[in-house]
């Protein structure tokens, strides 16, 4: 079973590569070709570096091996990814519920990509509505849900 733990400097890459891996593997039939090319525009390694220098980011890893992660602040959570290979074994609804921990008591919010947002409501976020939201650097917008997480 993968460990929970926060992400360690020299792990960006890891994070870029299952980011990109998910969206590649996740997005397909629900976002057009030309969405998921431009989803990661101005991303790289050193991009993710920085994420993990402000802290916030907790990773699901197996010894060395990033499996998936989840980056959360006060009501909110920001990105949670998991790669493919590893997808189907709890380790999303692992890494969601530490994300809910992580923003804090009260309601939690996410903007999910249409293809997230059946897992979502599955673990008790309700769909406010959606909008076209653009990614860093991306001439290409995309489709998400914005959900919420009432306080229980």
């Amino acid at each position: 079973m993968a460990d929970l733990r926060p992400a360690h400097p020299g792990e960006g890459q890891a994070l870029y590569d299952i980011t990109q891996a998910a969206i590649e593997a996740g997005a397909a039939g629900h976002y057009s070709a030309a969405q998921i090319a431009n989803w990661m525009n101005g991303r790289d390694g050193a991009y993710y570096e920085a994420l993990i220098a402000s802290g916030g980011i907790i990773v699901a890893a197996e010894g060395e091996v990033v499996l998936g992660y989840v980056e959360a602040g006060q009501g909110e959570i920001t990105r949670l990814f998991v790669r493919p290979d590893a997808a189907g074994l709890g380790l999303g609804r692992r890494l969601l519920e530490r994300g809910i921990a992580m923003a804090g008591p009260g309601e939690v919010r996410l903007n999910a990509t249409l293809n997230a947002a059946g897992f979502y409501e599955h673990c008790d976020f309700l769909p406010l509505g959606r909008e076209m939201y653009f990614h860093d650097g991306s001439r290409e917008p995309v489709e998400i849900v914005k959900m919420i997480r009432r306080a229980v």
